[in-house]
């Protein structure tokens, strides 16, 4: 499971902080704070929106230190990287449908923030690999829920693959399958454990 989306900017630090003070705007969010990162690695900002704060806060207050409001611009070793937590996990720990939308909104316009600052476009699936076993009925469910969508998958059976089992575990640190590998084209990889049809659904735009 990645714990953060980072981009590589095409820019300079000076205009991909232009960019991102410019595209805040553009997207109704509010910079809150701005801090300094020591030895000029970078800059760490608090972006967030009042309706997501009061939301999440008039739900629990034990998620304030979820807030989906940290992005981070890095200064290193002359690439410029951009990058936000993982605001889905937001959405993974409570049933309460307000922070839930918060979250899927968050994502999504928290994600086209880095994107626009680094002048690139939405990250791309290159491959998806399905870790699974003969007998796991979810894993049988996510086959047959891909190749109804017609997605074109690599299907591993770890039960019968001693190799890939090894594999999966040193990737995730995961037991239990199923578990799916989606890559993208920057050929950095999101682990989904369990079958997430929505995130899946999410990650190769699928509407039905």
């Amino acid at each position: 499971m990645n714990l953060a989306y980072f981009r590589k900017s095409e820019f300079d630090f000076d205009k991909t902080l232009e960019n991102l003070k410019t595209n805040v705007k553009k997207i109704d969010l509010k910079v809150l704070s701005e801090v300094d990162l020591p030895n000029n690695k970078g800059k760490v900002f608090n972006i967030c929106s009042e309706d997501w704060l009061g939301n999440i806060i008039a739900a629990d207050t034990n998620l304030v230190g979820l807030l989906p409001c940290q992005l981070m611009v890095l200064n290193k070793d002359d690439q410029v990287m951009v990058g936000v937590g993982n605001i889905n996990l937001l959405g993974k720990i409570t049933n309460d449908p307000a922070v839930i939308e918060v979250a899927s909104q968050a994502e999504k316009k928290m994600k086209e923030l880095v994107n626009n600052s680094c002048g690139v476009g939405p990250l791309k699936v290159k491959s998806i690999k399905l870790y699974a076993t003969t007998t796991c009925p979810y894993c049988k469910m996510e086959a047959s829920w891909l190749d109804s969508n017609k997605v074109k998958y690599d299907h591993v059976l770890v039960d019968l693959n001693q190799k890939e089992a090894e594999e999966m575990v040193r990737k995730t640190g995961q037991m239990g399958v199923p578990v799916t590998e989606v890559v993208y084209d920057n050929d950095e990889a999101e682990y989904i454990i369990g079958f997430d049809k929505e995130r899946l659904k999410e990650i190769l735009n699928i509407k039905n």
